[in-house]
């Protein structure tokens, strides 16, 4: 057991070496990369089998990771806290870098050191691997001069180096084919002052052509892979850069801030293309996935977020974190997510879009499925089997389609409008009668369904005991809740009884005029073959005051209103005129 909370096991039959490490506690997770795995067309020997994660712990153990089982194998070298991590194309190689100023290679394999890189005069705080897979095999004189594959690093001292590195066999060979241990010494065949602030980040282009970095200066360059000249220098942020991601699939670059936001910019002409808006503190790990078509975002309020570059908007946002995030990488085949944070969680997310997809599509195709014998079931009139078969599958909407058709066929029969729904609510258990409760207060809510909840309601009421129904489980709060809604429907219906009085009032205004023209036999034949709707007597208003004229008038006499006048007076003024 070390220091660092690690139980090892130990063989002491051969050499003591270690077979087995038992991890007992993750500090803050820096930073993490997915080793590449060899697929099954692939005969290179070299490269990693099993999918395996490099893990750095706020410590200056490096700790290799098996997904499958999350066993775990420790890199021992460095002398203080690991701050970066990156990995070869071909998954033989790890880079390593931290504050002890050093970057150390290292075989994914065997956990053996094989080369060191020295000369930065402050913390080593990122760095980053060729990424074209033939470049490691380029040996000799070839790989001296620059063609092989390379490594660069940048410091809190401002610099940006560039490293070369021999093939991969000739690594192994000059570590393992010597009888004593040793440990190659890289040389710097390039080196610049790239910015005015602590860098943050470097990454290097699918292609292995340009080289991006990222600072606190609020600025990320573009540098020349091959001699570390300036391309052009990307301008927006209003903080410092985190992170910096190429694209495989086009000629753009991701670039994580301080700011809470991730922009996307051109490599034609290095302008700001997309900006992406949503974390609500620092983002500080962006990737591509999906074919370059999406974003995948970590920041300091924990949260992991999925953006699709076309539309700008945030697919999903994934919450397990409880601390910031500080590592995030994707599996070479794009289909699995790993997230590591200050939370000391590391969580591994696949991809469930196909299966979304699938599930989506199969639901399309049932309820197509339904709809059709639905409606088979109701141009023959079998409403028993169409509602039990949207009872059993728990479908709202189709099932009030299929009370509404019932209840109307009673209508046309001459029949109360419940009939055939007592007969069906005698059949049902308490779970199907509280089912058909629930969707009848999800229906009263609206005022074209009122009617037919009310029915099912009333029909409920009718043959279910009230004992029987306020003893079971959630039936009263569900009765609840289709009281506010039912007294509001009521109030509604006897306002626009009330103001359909005013037609009676026109009509008989209508009939008082046809008298005075002489038509007043039409209109007497219409009156006496038509039914009058008349309204409700009123209630007695409490504390009114009833003149004395007013108590004594019977109901036979008759009010006018406006201007009364004689037929005498009125031959009077004729006279005079």
């Amino acid at each position: 057991i070390d220091a660092e909370h690690n139980l090892s096991f130990i063989d002491v039959m051969s050499n003591l070496t270690t077979e087995r490490t038992m991890v007992g506690y993750n500090d803050e997770i820096i930073d993490l990369k997915v080793l590449p795995t060899a697929s099954s067309s692939t005969d290179d020997a070299t490269m990693v089998t099993t999918a395996k994660i490099v893990v750095a712990t706020n410590s200056a153990q490096v700790r290799i990771f098996d997904t499958d089982t999350f066993s775990c194998c420790v890199l021992n070298g460095h002398t203080d806290i690991v701050l970066s991590i990156d990995v070869s194309p071909c998954g033989r190689l790890i880079s390593t870098c931290g504050k002890d100023r050093t970057m150390r290679l290292w075989d994914a394999v065997t956990c053996a050191c094989l080369a060191t890189a020295v000369g930065h005069m402050e913390a080593v705080g990122a760095a980053a691997l060729s990424k074209k897979l033939g470049r490691y095999s380029v040996s000799g004189k070839a790989a001296k001069s620059g063609a092989g594959a390379f490594a660069v690093t940048c410091s809190k001292d401002k610099t940006l180096k560039r490293w070369c590195l021999p093939s991969t066999e000739e690594l192994l060979k000059h570590h393992y084919d010597n009888d004593e241990v040793q440990v190659l010494q890289l040389q710097a065949i390039g080196s610049v002052r790239a910015h005015e602030k602590d860098i943050n980040v470097v990454s290097v282009a699918p292609n292995d052509s340009v080289i991006v970095t990222g600072s606190q200066d609020k600025t990320a360059k573009i540098w020349n892979a091959a001699d570390l000249s300036l391309k052009g220098t990307l301008k927006g942020h209003k903080r410092g850069i985190w992170d910096c991601q190429f694209s495989s699939f086009d000629r753009v670059v991701a670039t994580a801030s301080g700011d809470h936001t991730v922009k996307l910019w051109s490599l034609n002409n290095f302008s700001c293309v997309r900006t992406f808006q949503g974390h609500t503190a620092s983002v500080l790990r962006v990737r591509f996935l999906s074919g370059g078509l999406q974003l995948a975002s970590s920041g300091a309020d924990g949260l992991l977020k999925l953006w699709t570059i076309r539309t700008f908007e945030c697919d999903s946002t994934m919450d397990s974190h409880m601390d910031r995030v500080w590592a995030l990488d994707m599996s070479s085949d794009g289909k699995t997510m790993i997230s590591g944070g200050a939370d000391s969680r590391i969580i591994v997310w696949d991809d469930n879009t196909k299966e979304i997809e699938d599930a989506k599509r199969a639901t399309e195709e049932e309820n197509i499925l339904l709809e059709q014998k639905l409606a088979n079931h109701l141009r023959h009139k079998e409403f028993d089997k169409a509602l039990e078969m949207v009872l059993k599958l728990d479908k709202p909407r189709q099932a009030l389609k299929v009370i509404t058709a019932l209840v109307e066929n009673d209508l046309q029969a001459g029949l109360d409008p419940c009939n055939s729904l007592k007969k069906h609510v005698r059949g049902w258990e308490m779970d199907t009668t509280a089912q058909i409760l629930r969707y009848a207060r999800d229906w009263n809510t609206r005022a074209r369904n009122s009617d037919v909840a009310m029915i099912v309601v009333r029909a409920i009421v009718a043959v279910v005991p009230t004992n029987t129904l306020s003893s079971a489980d959630g039936v009263p709060e569900i009765l609840a809740g289709i009281i506010p809604y039912a007294e509001r429907h009521f109030e509604r219906v006897d306002k626009l009884i009330s103001s359909s009085y005013l037609i009676d009032y026109t009509l008989s205004n209508m009939g008082s005029l046809m008298e005075e023209e002489g038509d007043g036999g039409n209109y007497n034949n219409w009156e006496a073959t038509s039914k009058l709707v008349l309204p409700q007597k009123p209630k007695k208003p409490n504390n009114m005051l009833l003149s004395d004229v007013e108590q004594n008038s019977s109901d036979d006499e008759i009010v006018t209103i406006g201007d009364s006048g004689s037929d005498d007076s009125d031959d009077d003024a004729m006279s005079d005129t």
